[in-house]
């Protein structure tokens, strides 16, 4: 699927997509095949982009949960 966004991140999230998708079907094979439908519907340069560190067990909880956006980053700055 294309990516949304705007076309520098675009191509930057198509890198970490790539990279993530093979890290988390070799790590966890039976996990992955069964959160991959889940994880191609992520069409959004910025969720790449958020979850470029985050393992699967973390992007798992997140979708399972119905939390499609960003992961929390710490405290905001007023």
């Amino acid at each position: 699927m294309k990516l949304t966004g705007a076309p520098k991140l675009v191509v930057w999230a198509e890198k970490i997509r790539q990279d993530r998708l093979k890290v988390w079907q070799e790590t966890s094979p039976e996990i992955f095949k069964a959160i991959e439908p889940l994880v191609n519907l992520q069409t959004s340069a910025d969720w790449w982009i958020s979850y470029k560190d985050k393992g699967l067990e973390v992007v798992c909880t997140h979708l399972l949960e119905g939390k499609r956006q960003r992961p929390a980053t710490g405290p905001r700055r007023k």
